[in-house]
């Protein structure tokens, strides 16, 4: 038993370090497609023609346009990702990690020992769990990737076209968007990390609530039939 659970969490460690990869060498490519203007301009010009009309406004409302790009990102990511999470099992992985964390707790400082070695060998099945929560809820990430990869471009592109730069902030109502950061980041690529965050927060709080109302009612309603 111990033997195949150990199989078991290497094949999802592999599998795991296969996406990471992926989302990593994406992330580098995406970093090199950046800081290269030779490949970047052209191409956040190209885009324009499928973005500008929907989202650009001709450069006119330039906050609104990187409001609106992460509240799409925020959709588009949260929607596929809610559906391809089991959030039961989630749930039941959360509840054993922290169970598990307190009997280890307690055993160490009892200086339990046999007990300690029982919950490290328990400690690899719980891995294995949790790893495969992970991987189903980056499935949908790694296959909308190449569309977040062109937005960003686009959405770099478009910031440094503007061809008026300054905003009116309510701290500041003479605000560079381009050149002005907030802690490590530009301004622009916070209200964008803020937008996209918050827009998929409360979108996957609305689908749980509605999808997990409709399973309970769908459950009373088995329970009263069989009643019957």
């Amino acid at each position: 038993m111990a033997t195949s659970t150990s199989v078991q969490v290497q094949k999802q460690m592999q599998k795991m370090m296969m996406l990471n990869f992926v989302f990593m060498f994406a992330g580098l490519a995406l970093l090199f497609v950046i800081s290269d203007p030779g490949i970047r301009n052209p191409l956040g010009s190209d885009l324009n023609v499928v973005f500008m009309p929907l989202l650009g406004f001709n450069y006119a409302f330039p906050i609104i346009t990187i409001v609106l790009t992460g509240i799409v990102i925020g959709l588009l990511a949260s929607i596929p990702r809610y559906f391809f999470t089991d959030w039961v099992k989630m749930g039941k992985a959360q509840m054993v990690s922290k169970a598990y964390s307190k009997a280890m707790r307690e055993a160490m400082r009892e200086g339990d020992n046999v007990r300690v070695k029982k919950l490290q060998k328990m400690q690899m099945e719980r891995q294995a769990d949790q790893m495969v929560v992970q991987m189903n809820t980056m499935k949908p990430l790694f296959v909308m990737e190449i569309f977040f990869f062109l937005i960003i471009i686009w959405i770099y592109v478009f910031i440094l076209s503007l061809k008026y730069q300054y905003v009116s902030m309510p701290w500041d109502y003479n605000l560079n968007i381009v050149t002005t950061h907030a802690w490590l980041f530009p301004l622009w690529i916070v209200m964008y990390m803020i937008a996209d965050i918050v827009v998929g927060y409360f979108v996957t709080m609305i689908m749980k609530y509605f999808d997990f109302s409709f399973k309970l009612k769908k459950i009373e309603r088995n329970v009263v039939e069989k009643a019957d």
